[in-house]
C-alpha cells in the first residue's frame, strides 16, 4: 500500500499544485478544505504525512495542532507546516513539529521532504 499523505489547505489551485506534487513521491493523498475536516480525516485514518496550513476556515492549522497535541502527540512529528505566515514562531510554539515551510514552497524541497517522512523522519534537515 502507497504511503498516505493529507493536504489541509483552503486555497483549491494551492492544495492541487501540492497534492500533484506529493504524488509523484508515490504518495496516496486526500484534501481537507478546513481544519474541522481534517480532524474527522485524521480520526479514520492513518497518514505518513500532513501538510497544514495555518490560517483555515473553520478550525485553523494551530488549533489542528493544539488538539492533536492533546490527543495524539505523536502525529505533530508528521505535520509539515506549509504557510505563509513566519515559520519560525510556528517551530517555537509547536516544537515537535519537524519541518515549517514558508509559502511558496519549492517543489524540488518538498519532494525531498516528503520523500524523507515516508522513509521515517531519517534525512530531515530543518
Amino acid at each position: 500500500m502507497p504511503p498516505q499523505a493529507l493536504i489541509v489547505e483552503d486555497d483549491a489551485i494551492t492544495a492541487r499544485l501540492l497534492a500533484g506534487i506529493i504524488e509523484t513521491e508515490g504518495f496516496d493523498v486526500d484534501v481537507a478544505g478546513d481544519g474541522e475536516v481534517a480532524l474527522e480525516m485524521l480520526a479514520a485514518k492513518n497518514y505518513s504525512v500532513i501538510l497544514l496550513d495555518i490560517v483555515l476556515p473553520k478550525l485553523s492549522g494551530t488549533a489542528v495542532m493544539e488538539h492533536l497535541r492533546a490527543t495524539n502527540p505523536q502525529l505533530l512529528e508528521r505535520v509539515i507546516v506549509v504557510t505563509g505566515l513566519d515559520v519560525a514562531e510556528i517551530r517555537a510554539l509547536f516544537p515537535t513539529v519537524k519541518l515549517a515551510l514558508s509559502k511558496p514552497v519549492l517543489p524540488a524541497r518538498l519532494r525531498a521532504t516528503v520523500r524523507s517522512y515516508a522513509s521515517g523522519f531519517d534525512s530531515i534537515v530543518a
